[in-house]
């Protein structure tokens, strides 16, 4: 009999899917904003960087909708084993290597978020702000930080409808963020959890969620006001 691993084809750890996705997604807004201006602009780079980010959570997003269920069982099966642990199951989340050709099934994505509810048990459960709020960002953003990302390069519109498009996207984000960390501290979250895994986990992957969507907002604000794409020039 054949391994597993041979049986399903060829594997990548997660964290290579990942990191290749934000690379080659963020090479090729890159590269197409050169090839058609002939400049590198470090706005439109930072921002496409981001927005590559953004779509791919967005798609993890989603899984959390479709996949509530596996998440919820998956989060049951590990919550006591990693007690006090959990950043050896996050290790292990990004170690774990998914066939290629499973890469864009949903339930691919589901141990991302069974793992964060091991600090915010919230993503685990449909009435909370978190899970709502994520999901959200899942559907609304998907396709208007896909169309931002390409209109920075390719003027898909006049410059102030995509800077109406990005002050309402950006500001989304920021204010979604905002709300999350208000409620992850006010409701105790951090308990039972060392400052350092808070930091690490949850700063870490929540604060590119501030930074950006003000550089973006600040950005966008410009288009309306100058009625050009000088900023991305």
């Amino acid at each position: 009999m054949e391994p597993r691993a041979q049986s399903r084809g060829l594997a990548i750890p997660t964290a290579a899917i990942v990191a290749l996705a934000i690379i080659a997604g963020t090479s090729l807004h890159i590269w197409l904003h050169y090839r058609t201006h002939g400049v590198f602009n470090v706005t439109q780079i930072g921002l496409a960087f981001f927005l590559v980010i953004n779509v791919m959570i967005a798609w993890w997003e989603i899984s959390l909708f479709v996949c509530q269920d596996q998440i919820r069982a998956e989060y049951e099966a590990i919550r006591e084993p990693y007690r006090h642990r959990e950043m050896a199951a996050v290790a292990q989340v990004f170690a774990r290597a998914i066939p290629i050709q499973r890469i864009f099934h949903l339930s691919e994505w589901t141990r991302i978020w069974s793992t964060y509810s091991l600090f915010d048990p919230g993503y685990s459960d449909r009435r909370s702000f978190g899970y709502n709020i994520d999901v959200g960002n899942g559907f609304t953003t998907l396709i208007p930080a896909t169309l931002f990302a390409f209109g920075m390069t390719f003027e898909l519109g006049p410059p102030r409808v995509l800077g109406v498009i990005g002050i309402i996207i950006f500001w989304q984000m920021f204010y979604g963020t905002s709300v999350y960390f208000f409620q992850f501290f006010n409701n105790g979250r951090q308990k039972g959890h060392s400052v350092r895994d808070v930091l690490l986990f949850v700063g870490v992957s929540n604060v590119l969620w501030f930074i950006f969507p003000l550089w973006g907002l600040c950005s966008s604000i410009e288009l309306v006001m100058d009625g050009s794409y000088s900023v991305f020039r």
